[in-house]
This record gives C-alpha cells, structure tokens and sequence, in this order.
C-alpha cells in the first residue's frame, strides 16, 4: 500500500472516531435540555397515560445510553430515524432541504472566492498604500459583523426600501443573492487577509526576486511566480470553509426563511426533535471530515514539499 493509501486510511479512520464524537455530544446536548418533544407538543389536556405511551412509542423511556445506541445501531443501517414532529423520515427531510443548502454556500463560497483573491493580491501589490489600508479597514469591519445583522441590514436596504430583491424565502435566482452576500461577506474577509498575507510572503523568497532581475515582466512574476504559489493555502481553504459555511447558514437560513438544512436544524432544535438534530449534525460532521481529507490530499497535491508522513 502506497504512503498516500496509508495516509487516507489513517485520516479515515480518525474521521470516523471524530463524528461518533460528535453524535455522542449533540446527543448529550439534547438530553441535557428540560423536557422532551412530547412534553413540548402534548397540553394540559393530555392524560398523562397518553404522554407516557407516546414516549414510550418513540423509545424516549428508556435510559439516554440505550437511546443513543439504538440511534446509532439504525444509522449503521442507513435508517436516520424518524421526526417526532412531522412524523417523516429524516433522511427524506435531509434530502429535500440539502439541494437548498448547498445552493446558498456554493453561491457564497463562489462570491466569496472572486472577490477575495483578486482584492487581496491588488492590496499585496500596493502594500501600505490607500487601497491597501482602505481594503483592510472594510474587512475588518466585515468580520466584525454579525451575520444576522447584516442579513437585516440588507433586508432593509436592498428589500424594503428599494425593493431590488424579495424579503425571504425562495423565488428563484433573485432570492438567492441577498443571503449568499450575507453568507460570503464575513468569509471574504479572512480569505482576503490570507491571500494578501500569503502573496506578500512568496514576493519575499528568492524566485521571484531571480525572476524580476532576469527582466521577466511583472504581471508574469506576479501570475506564474507569486499567486500560482500563494494560492496553495487558499486552496486548501476552499475545502475547509465549505462545512463552516454549512454551519453558518443555520443563522441566515432563518433571517431570510431559506428552506434549506440550517433552518430547519434551528427548527428541530427548538422543538428538541432528537432525530432530525442528530441526523443534521452527523450529515454536517461527515462533511467537514471529508473536506479536511481532501484538503490535505489537494494540499500534497500542489505543493510536493509536504510530505504525508
């Protein structure tokens, strides 16, 4: 078995031990909250005959361990279970919100990738200059931000006083561009600090020097000498900032009523829908493994100087 087999191998099998971490605290998480989902749904009015035999129908009456290794014995079998407040099958609920999901991030990793990269070799290239200090200070800004909040600000702006773009929900393309910018913004900030820092690090190394002093041109050194090498990272980058994105648009799904996997994740958790929270997070911890995994491949892909071992 070649080094690189090994190497997948071993990542594997740590990322397998990482989402049974994962699934055991969001399960204690849950556990861990007063009361259950039948609690929660059942009034006054229900006997509480009717509430214990409603419990014990979807096994909330047994003992948290056994409940847990129930759940993790039916995932094993590709059954996700079932949601205790609708009463479909998660991994259908899973199915139909995805697609929505990673509509809104590849929008946003998309927006966020043209922007970032360019801006930050322009601010690289004119270091300690207006641009560069002014693209710096605008950035900072944007990471500071809160998601939420600027998701509002763009509602109010762009659609309620001007109404350039619907308020919420999905109507097609148009609906999709104010929640993937809200998404992208505070993401474009750090991608651009890292290709700038990244590019004016490679201008330093002695290529590039040996290649302006044989007189090659500057947008060639700045093309096949500086970006091709700072650009290395911010590969890598790509693949890990796809689950973080996944993860953070739990919070602009539910600004904008985006019918995707973070709203309804937001849902099931307030309604302490055991199944489809678990089956929510264990989608998104497998996803952040396997982008990881693929970052370290592409990673010793680019640059031959990282070795597995």
């Amino acid at each position: 078995m070649s080094e690189m087999a090994k190497y997948i191998v071993r990542r594997l099998l740590t990322g397998i031990l990482v989402v049974l971490c994962v699934s055991v605290i969001i399960f204690g998480i849950m556990q861990a909250m007063p009361g259950d989902p039948i609690d929660l749904m059942a009034d006054a009015r229900v006997s509480q005959e009717k509430v214990a035999e409603l419990k014990a129908r979807w096994g909330l009456d047994k003992p948290p361990v056994v409940q847990y290794f129930y759940w993790l014995a039916n995932v094993l079998h590709g059954d996700f279970g079932t949601s205790i407040t609708t009463k479909q099958d998660v991994t259908y609920l899973i199915r139909e919100r995805l697609p929505f999901t990673l509509q809104l991030t590849g929008a946003a990793i998309l927006v966020e990738y043209l922007l970032a990269v360019p801006l930050g070799l322009m601010a690289a290239v004119r270091r300690e200059k207006a641009f560069d200090r002014g693209m710096t200070v605008v950035m900072v800004v944007l990471w500071s931000m809160p998601t939420f909040w600027l998701g509002v600000l763009f509602i109010m702006e762009f659609a309620i006083r001007h109404s350039l773009f619907p308020i919420s929900g999905y109507s097609g393309f148009r609906s999709l561009i104010l929640p993937a910018m809200t998404l992208a913004l505070p993401s474009l900030a750090q991608t651009f600090r890292l290709t700038r820092s990244e590019v004016l690090d490679v201008m330093e190394e002695k290529h590039v020097e040996t290649a302006y002093a044989k007189g090659v041109s500057d947008r060639a050194v700045l093309v096949k000498h500086v970006l091709r090498n700072a650009l290395i990272p911010v590969t890598v980058t790509f693949f890990l900032s796809l689950p973080w994105l996944i993860g953070g648009s739990v919070v602009v799904e539910n600004v904008f009523a985006w019918p995707g996997m973070g709203q309804l994740l937001w849902k099931s958790i307030v309604k302490q829908d055991f199944p489809v929270v678990q089956g929510i997070v264990l989608a998104i911890a497998v996803l952040t493994v396997v982008c990881n995994l693929m970052g370290d491949i592409v990673s010793g892909i680019l640059d031959p100087r990282i070795r597995l071992e």
